[in-house]
């Protein structure tokens, strides 16, 4: 037999004696598990939850709550009844940059730039859209959405910015395209600016519950919470 020394090979990070090959025995079955799951998470439930919604749809417009729209509410009851599928819109979101953005030149995707690209394309569209339409009814769902979007965002890029610094690929194009000489310059730097973000946010937050405690409101006597129009 022949060794091919530039031969790529790989193998579960779960299991290292498991070959990701269609000629080993135990990876045909995971992947044969890994499917199913695949239909049944990131496609099956996306059209359920789609399905639901286009059936109770009139309900929910027409304000007569049957059982199974108030079964279904954790679908709708945030958002304005003209976008009553967002839900959906923002799930698919979530399962993209989650998962599906894998499927990104999955040989070799994890060392090159392009997931990150686009999942940071995907995020500022999505925040982009979410500023426009404003599907939420309350100011305050809508605000901490838009913040975490924007934050979101933001680690995507700042994660493009470790992935020239670190990856021995682009050992020289640190210095070059950043303006950091080392890794651990470009590592620091996005920590930093991580947390001052997160701690921004968490002051504005502080500050908008203040605003809305302040505020007068009228409450329902029965849970002595504000009503939903």
């Amino acid at each position: 037999s022949v060794f091919d020394a530039t031969a790529r090979r790989s193998y579960l990070v779960a299991d290292l004696d498991v070959l990701c090959s269609p000629d080993d025995d135990e990876f045909r079955g995971l992947d044969a598990y890994f499917w199913a799951f695949f239909a049944l998470w990131p496609v099956l439930v996306p059209l359920a939850f789609l399905a639901l919604l286009l059936w109770i749809r009139p309900a929910v417009r027409a304000q007569r709550i049957g059982p199974l729209a108030r079964a279904c509410r954790f679908l709708w009851r945030d958002y304005d009844p003209r976008l009553l599928f967002w839900e959906v819109v923002d799930l698919g979101r979530k399962l993209f940059l989650a998962s599906l953005v894998l499927f990104i030149q999955t040989d070799d995707g994890s060392s090159k730039l392009l997931r990150l690209i686009v999942a940071s394309v995907v995020s500022a569209l999505f925040l982009t859209a979410l500023a426009l339409v404003k599907p939420f009814k309350r100011f305050d769902d809508f605000y901490l959405a838009c913040t975490a979007n924007l934050l979101l965002t933001c680690c995507f890029v700042l994660g493009t910015v470790v992935q020239i610094c670190e990856s021995v690929a682009y050992e020289d194009m640190c210095d070059t395209l950043v303006g950091f000489e080392s890794a651990f310059g470009a590592s620091a730097f996005v920590i930093v600016l991580t947390v001052a973000m997160i701690a921004l946010s968490l002051v504005l937050f502080v500050f908008k519950a203040i605003s809305a405690l302040r505020a007068p409101t009228i409450r329902l006597l029965s849970n002595r919470r504000a009503p939903v129009m």
